[in-house]
């Protein structure tokens, strides 16, 4: 599915995975590079993608030649897959889900597969198409909006069972990719298998700003530039290798914005993703990125020196103070200026060293305290904040089938644009026509703050006094909601027989 990504920006990007597949693309795939290496029996306990060698001094950029470019895409092919997903959605108040086909790469040897968020992410069913045309079963392993990559595994017991061989990629670093270095991208284009296109890389560091990219309403792209190349890309790519000529993975593919503009994740990104993913997950726990926030929005100092009477390469402007946030708790102020985090000086002119700036933040101790110097006037303010854990706007969603309603939790970027006191409560995100919540009157945007006059703090305090109620058989439900900032009561009338 195409589908803009950017608020209010002057290119025409799509995301360059999830595409709808028509009948068409459902042909037998074509014929793939013959591997060698059986699945292993093992567990690896090697850095994810291998050790990552550098080229030799005398040829640190091999050129394209048709030699280098065949065996690129020999040694490359064999560990790219086809991922035809069934992603989680909601709509009028109930779980439904989206078809759609993405790319991905294997990364070692147990079967771990990186691909993109939007490819992946929410999904509830998942098969892999390998090289030599074994289609399987994977799970979800993990994934992070906020980079837009997720890892999915494939059923190492069915491979196991019919024997199935695969070959994985080598993670290299996009750190030392410089423009005009060749790559080639590699993946599924409208759902083609192991479709291999050749380029050049435009830019390094890419960045969009002052726009916000979003996937579907997740933020993403905050924590890392993007590779620019020339590449082409079509959706069904995403999640795909971009591969320097020594066939190492220096990026996942991710989005296109037609006339040779294209992007993809940094692989040093990637790595460090995919390695937090795979430590957090556990057989009942999907895999996470997790990650501090002050709740400070950021403007560039590029042009404001001699405005705020600065020194040229010194801090960064604090644009915007979250309400509630820790650096608003702190005595952060819009207007500061931040000269230093933890006794480190900040240097942000320019937009491409923002996301480095935001990572350096993102990666401090949750729940820890940091001290920051503001330059306010002709003032030096030394103030300490504690960092909280880093939420999106839009919080984890689940469906409620007795009442015939969505919801979803209260993150503090929502509550904040819709002036809400606090967190407190879920959102009711659509409603099922008919259903006891249809018929009290509820309505989108409601935040429901009690059940049966108990307190609904957050998501999973709604789903313990669901159960309760649902357990009891209540023939009615008191509800206490906000709604317009206007406090206001709705009874459901359950009936159990459907």
């Amino acid at each position: 599915m195409r589908s803009t990504i950017l608020r209010r920006s002057i290119l025409p990007l799509f995301l360059a995975g999830c595409f709808t597949v028509p009948t068409l693309l459902h042909a037998e795939e074509p014929a793939p590079v013959p591997t060698t290496h059986a699945a292993p029996t093992t567990k690896s306990s090697a850095v994810i993608g291998g050790p990552s060698s550098k080229a030799t001094a005398a040829d640190p950029f091999p050129g394209a030649t048709p030699q280098n470019v065949v065996a690129v895409t020999a040694k490359i092919f064999p560990a790219v897959v086809r991922i035809d997903v069934a992603a989680e959605t909601y709509a009028e108040g109930k779980r439904d889900l989206r078809r759609g086909i993405g790319s991905g790469v294997i990364i070692d040897e147990e079967g771990h597969i990186l691909t993109n968020y939007h490819v992946a992410g929410r999904a509830a069913e998942i098969y892999v198409t390998l090289a030599n045309k074994e289609r399987v079963r994977a799970t979800a392993i993990g994934d992070d909006h906020w980079t837009d990559l997720a890892i999915i595994q494939l059923d190492m017991e069915a491979v196991k069972r019919k024997k199935i061989s695969f070959k994985f990629a080598e993670l290299g670093e996009s750190k030392d990719l410089v423009p005009g270095q060749p790559v080639m991208a590699v993946g599924t284009p409208f759902g083609l298998a192991r479709t291999m296109t050749l380029g050049e890389v435009s830019n390094n560091e890419r960045t969009f700003y002052p726009d916000r990219m979003e996937i579907n309403g997740y933020e993403t792209g905050d924590f890392a530039n993007w590779i620019q190349m020339d590449t082409p890309i079509n959706p069904g790519n995403s999640g795909g290798p971009l591969v320097d000529m020594n066939g190492k993975v220096v990026g996942i593919n991710t989005r296109g914005g037609g006339q040779n503009l294209n992007f993809a994740v940094p692989a040093d990104t990637a790595r460090e993703v995919a390695d937090k993913i795979l430590k957090s997950a556990g057989p009942d726990k999907k895999g996470r990125v997790d990650r501090s926030d002050l709740g400070i929005d950021f403007k560039p100092m590029q042009d404001l020196e001699s405005f705020y009477d600065i020194d040229v390469n010194k801090g960064v402007l604090v644009n915007g103070v979250e309400h509630g946030s820790p650096a608003e708790k702190a005595g952060v102020k819009t207007q500061d200026i931040l000269v230093e985090i933890n006794g480190k000086i900040i240097n942000v002119r320019f937009p491409e060293e923002l996301a480095p700036m935001k990572k350096m933040i993102s990666d401090l101790p949750i729940g820890g305290e940091v001290t920051l110097t503001v330059r306010r006037g002709k003032e030096t303010v030394p103030l300490v904040a504690k960092t909280e854990k880093l939420q999106g706007a839009i919080g984890e969603e689940k469906e409620f089938k007795s009442w015939g309603l969505s919801v979803r939790e209260v993150t503090r970027k929502y509550a904040n644009e819709r002036q809400l006191d606090d967190r407190s409560g879920v959102v009711v995100t659509g409603l099922r026509p008919g259903y006891p919540s249809a018929k009290a009157e509820l309505i989108q945007g409601d935040v429901i703050l009690a059940i049966n006059q108990k307190p609904v703090a957050d998501l999973d305090a709604f789903l313990k006094l669901y159960n309760e109620s649902t357990k009891g058989k209540d023939a009615q439900v008191l509800l206490e909601v906000v709604r317009n900032r206007g406090h206001q009561s709705k009874v459901l009338k359950i009936s159990y027989e459907r």
